[in-house]
């Protein structure tokens, strides 16, 4: 799916935020994200499809709330809630917004994860 490789390369390549879509593979480095897309089922006949990226984002040790608060904001700031990260596909147009975000507990002490949404817009058809 070619909106995941552009995620993929704006999380990484971009924004230095080390991320993989699925499960984490790599040797872990804090902090580090793994994403999960959801897709709506379509609608309308026009070629619009909705879905939204789970990126979850751990850290540990000390200060880790506030690290994963600085990647939250990063994320939010790249992928602007109104206007977004817009482009072309070879199948037509998207938009990415930051949509919300939220801590989720653990169950370990040193362990901090959070769950950041991004809202997925894609359109099929020339440009």
């Amino acid at each position: 799916m070619e909106i995941l490789e552009i995620i993929d390369k704006q999380l990484n390549d971009v924004l230095k935020i080390p991320y993989q879509l699925g499960q984490w593979n790599s040797d872990v480095i804090y902090p580090y994200s793994v994403g999960e897309l959801t897709e709506d089922p379509p609608t309308t006949e026009d070629g619009h499809k909705t879905s939204t990226l789970l990126i979850t984002a751990f850290h540990r040790g000390e200060g880790a709330m506030l690290k994963l608060l600085e990647v939250k904001e990063r994320i939010e700031n790249h992928f602007n809630s109104i206007y977004g990260l817009r482009g072309e596909t070879e199948k037509g147009a998207f938009v990415i917004c930051y949509d919300s975000s939220f801590f989720v507990p653990t169950g370990e002490a040193d362990l901090k994860k959070i769950q950041i949404n991004l809202s997925i817009q894609e359109w099929k058809g020339a440009v």
